[in-house]
């Protein structure tokens, strides 16, 4: 019922739709000196296998995030669910555990590890970009939220760049996180641009504030760098 809904909200807008994705986002601990060395460990790996159909590997670094964040990058596998099941079964054998082994040496240290699914997509088939923001709640009542969501988006008619609503569900996340709005800018300049751009979209984005602020928590943002995207 979720998903039908989900769907009806958007193709009443109007939106860019397409299929929506599963994720798996493992956070690390990398320290700076060893960065490098992590990079060139996954390159070895994941450039030499044929990746499924519509599966993608990033490695993305945390440009800005809370203070009590441990976390410095995170690797992010998403797409079908087809095609990241086939893509657990690539990673092993002598090649991963080679690959493996080489991330042994390095002090990097799993913090967090969550899956979920995007629920309403926009602007699909934008240009995607290095620079990304995420928002994160709490939320109580996944169905108003998201139908304050898809409202909201209706009334961003300035938003060229690809925005979704997500949720977790497996893994548990640092913060108590069950639900995202993620945005792709192309740069920093973009990223630093980013927010109501005329008093409509002010308008809307402070009614969005009002509906959700009795079934949500906001527990803030976070700003990522992509690395490298294998896919």
């Amino acid at each position: 019922m979720k998903k039908i809904i989900t769907l009806l909200l958007i193709l009443s807008l109007g939106y860019s739709y397409s299929q929506n994705i599963s994720w798996n986002r493992v956070d690390l601990y990398v320290p700076g000196d060893e960065a490098g060395a992590y990079l060139e460990a996954m390159d070895e790996f994941y450039s030499n296998i044929e990746m499924p159909e519509g599966v993608s590997v990033s490695l993305v670094y945390y440009f800005y995030k809370p203070e009590e964040q441990k976390a410095t990058h995170a690797i992010i596998f998403a797409g079908p669910v087809d095609g990241l099941i086939e893509l657990r079964q690539i990673r092993s054998g002598e090649d991963y555990e080679a690959f493996y082994d080489d991330l042994d040496v390095l002090d990097a240290k799993v913090v967090a590890n969550t899956a979920g699914q995007s629920l309403i997509r926009v602007n699909t088939d934008a240009e995607r970009g290095d620079w990304s923001q995420s928002w994160q709640w709490q939320v109580d009542d996944q169905t108003i939220f998201a139908t304050a969501f898809a409202e909201l988006m209706g009334s961003f008619k300035s938003v060229e760049t690809y925005v979704a609503l997500g949720a977790i569900t497996q893994g548990v996340s640092s913060d108590g996180e069950s639900h995202y709005v993620y945005s792709n800018q192309g740069s920093f300049a973009d990223n630093l641009k980013g927010g109501p751009q005329n008093q409509p979209e002010i308008e809307a984005f402070e009614k969005f504030g009002k509906t959700v602020a009795p079934i949500s928590t906001f527990l803030g943002t976070t700003t990522e760098i992509t690395v490298k995207t294998w896919n």
